[in-house]
């Protein structure tokens, strides 16, 4: 049995998956499932079809077989991955998938940031960036439980120009943390969790379930217009403060930030020992520069370091009136 399972951000892309094994297409279907975190998924359905069927634009085909290949077609955006049910990995197929995703966005000119971002009380809206372990969550979690501030994207935020505005277009909505930080950072949320585990600090748990709903903007209402890029690195030692970048410096951490996906440069894929497929050509580059560079003339970029707790003050001081 095929099956074809279309996923969708919005109406800016889709995605179609074909496999006849049952546990990548019930992972794909599953509301709970790790891709949610990742991909700033909208919309998935599902159909039987025959191989007659397959589209051989903008699809992942996944053909049994002992060999592990795979192969991208830059061209039409398709890859075609062989390997065995039990040699596959999800994840794997969530960053081809992720990079597939940007390079559609990318011709209409929008591209995945991955940040958490959110919009204050005033009705502006900002990105956290930041490598891996930096706090953007803990950050953002601690701007939407202490200062009113809502959230639009917790993984990867979608950036574009609408009506000649910076826009933050939509994201993904899961917020998982590490339960370490969460027991440190924000014990009342660590009281509701109630998971018992030797390692707090490499058990991550998506929290949403023990969140205000109305602290996290659904995806119909999740636009945005983009204020400000803070490039963040939370500690405990010495004060929190924020320090506007230069402006060349500005133009190139956000268009490093956000070639990295496109590029190929996000991740490894680990089960096929191979490394991401670069999903950009010229004029993808090309737009993404101007697009950074229009964003830096009507936003500024801050370095961001301090406590959690200091940097959601001084942040939010920059939006008080």
């Amino acid at each position: 049995m095929l099956y074809e399972i279309k996923i969708k951000i919005k109406d800016y892309a889709e995605i179609k998956v074909y496999t006849n094994y049952e546990t990548v297409k019930n992972k794909l279907i599953d509301k709970n499932s790790s891709i949610r975190r990742t991909i700033p998924i909208t919309d998935v359905s599902i159909s039987k079809v025959t191989n007659d069927d397959i589209c051989y634009h903008n699809s992942i085909i996944i053909i049994n077989d002992e060999n592990k290949k795979m192969h991208y077609d830059k061209k039409y955006n398709v890859s075609i991955l062989n390997v065995s049910e039990s040699d596959i990995r999800f994840m794997d197929l969530v960053y081809i998938m992720l990079s597939m995703f940007s390079k559609i966005l990318s011709e209409q000119k929008k591209y995945l940031l991955h940040s958490s971002s959110l919009l204050h009380p005033s009705n502006e809206a900002f990105v956290l960036v930041g490598d891996a372990n930096a706090g953007k969550t803990s950050l953002a979690y601690e701007l939407m439980s202490k200062h009113n501030c809502k959230l639009i994207s917790n993984d990867h935020s979608i950036i574009g120009i609408e009506n000649d505005k910076p826009m933050i277009l939509g994201g993904t909505k899961e917020i998982q943390m590490r339960l370490g930080a969460t027991e440190l950072y924000f014990p009342d949320l660590y009281d509701k969790i109630n998971i018992e585990t030797d390692d707090k600090w490499n058990k991550k748990i998506v929290v949403n379930e023990f969140v205000d709903s109305n602290l996290i903007l659904k995806s119909d209402d999740d636009k945005a217009q983009l204020t400000n890029v803070f490039s963040i690195n939370t500690t405990n030692l010495g004060e929190s403060f924020l320090r506007k970048k230069d402006k060349i410096d500005e133009f190139l951490f956000l268009y490093e930030s956000m070639a990295r996906i496109i590029k190929g440069t996000y991740n490894y894929i680990t089960g096929f020992d191979y490394p991401m497929p670069s999903m950009e050509s010229e004029k993808s580059l090309n737009d993404l520069s101007n697009l950074c560079k229009y964003i830096v003339e009507k936003c500024d970029v801050y370095d961001a370091k301090g406590s959690i707790n200091g940097l959601a003050k001084v942040l939010v001081k920059k939006y008080e009136k």
